[in-house]
């Protein structure tokens, strides 16, 4: 009878424990959810900031410069780890690469869900099918040329090639046509 006493009086002990346990990890995955929603937020006010700025100036691109290239990640309410990968290889290849132009205003990154109704033209724009990395080239407010970069699904798998594609297909764009 002992044993089972102690058997008892163990468990009792141990629940508030486990209670606690459970309540810190809801609390921390809660948290984390929450940080992550927080920064893509951030990154969809900067890009809200972007498309309202260019309809309040008659179609300007807001700048210092009259001419800018910027890179759009596209990407849908559902994202799997691919497509997370994209974004993320992305990021780091342009702020890496172009920080002086990014500085300067010659060079912007806009990462946008084209699920949202305010950027889902860019879906019949770029004539989009899938998640995507777009360069677009912009004088005095105006879009000349723009590019799919449709490698970033082959090469999504060896960072090194992904941003190595990426680096030159920018940097293409800022030398222009």
């Amino acid at each position: 009878m002992t044993g089972e006493n102690n058997k008892v009086d163990y468990i009792k002990n141990t629940k508030p424990s486990l209670g606690k346990a459970c309540i810190a990890i809801i609390a921390l995955v809660m948290l984390t959810q929450g940080y992550a929603q927080g920064a893509e937020k951030l990154t969809k006010n900067n890009a809200e900031h972007y498309i309202l700025a260019k309809q309040e100036k008659g179609d300007k691109t807001p700048g210092k410069e009259d001419r800018k290239v910027i890179v759009f990640y596209f990407h849908g309410n559902i994202r799997c780890y691919t497509c997370k990968r994209i974004e993320q290889l992305t990021v780091k290849a342009v702020t890496e690469a172009f920080s002086d132009e990014i500085k300067k205003g010659l060079v912007e990154l806009q990462v946008l869900n084209v699920e949202d109704p305010q950027y889902r033209h860019f879906i019949n724009d770029y004539q989009l099918y899938t998640r995507s990395v777009v360069v677009s080239d912009f004088r005095q407010g105006k879009q000349k040329r723009w590019k799919n970069l449709q490698k970033v699904w082959e090469l999504v798998h060896s960072e090194e090639a992904f941003e190595k594609y990426i680096k030159q297909e920018v940097q293409e764009y800022l030398k222009g046509p």
